[in-house]
């Protein structure tokens, strides 16, 4: 019988970040033909991997921490489920996928619970570690900020764009 592994929430919420920002890299190759909607796609990507890497350096930091405590909600089940879901979208990643797809697919993640945990592991070692990792970082309100202003330059689906605005 194996030994279930201690779950590591850092670890593999630097996992599942750097899985959305494949799933953005993706796209920014799917767009190549678009050198501003390619670019847009790869700064996503880049922005994603930068918070993977402020997780593990959140990590580093609190390593000899005896007192920091997890969100109950932070679980390896809420992992295993936001991993999933994000494995879905990768495979939805094909030459075939259109640009409002994937847009579609990013406002999805960028609504999902995945920046509510992202927030809440930073503030594990304190508000001090949290505001230093805060500022390495492009803040996810940004973020979603960029992404409306693509879509409204992208794209001219209503949906997806009464969608960006509830973000």
């Amino acid at each position: 019988m194996s030994k279930q592994l201690k779950f590591d929430p850092l670890t593999r919420f630097a996992e599942i970040e750097r899985l959305v920002s494949k799933i953005y890299f993706r796209f920014s190759h799917l767009f190549l033909e678009n050198p501003e909607l390619r670019d847009f796609w790869w700064e996503m990507a880049r922005e994603e991997e930068q918070h993977a890497c402020i997780l593990l350096a959140c990590k580093a930091l609190i390593e000899n921490y005896d007192d920091e405590t997890l969100d109950p909600t932070i679980s390896r089940e809420k992992a295993q489920e936001v991993e999933a879901r994000l494995l879905s979208y990768l495979a939805r990643g094909t030459p075939s996928l259109t640009k409002e797809n994937a847009f579609r697919i990013a406002l999805e993640m960028e609504s999902s619970e995945i920046d509510v945990i992202y927030g809440k592991l930073v503030q594990l070692g304190g508000p001090h570690i949290a505001k230093t990792m805060g500022n390495l970082g492009v803040p996810a309100s940004v973020q979603r900020q960029q992404l409306k202003a693509a879509l409204r330059r992208f794209c001219s689906d209503p949906e997806l764009l009464r969608t960006a605005e509830r973000l």
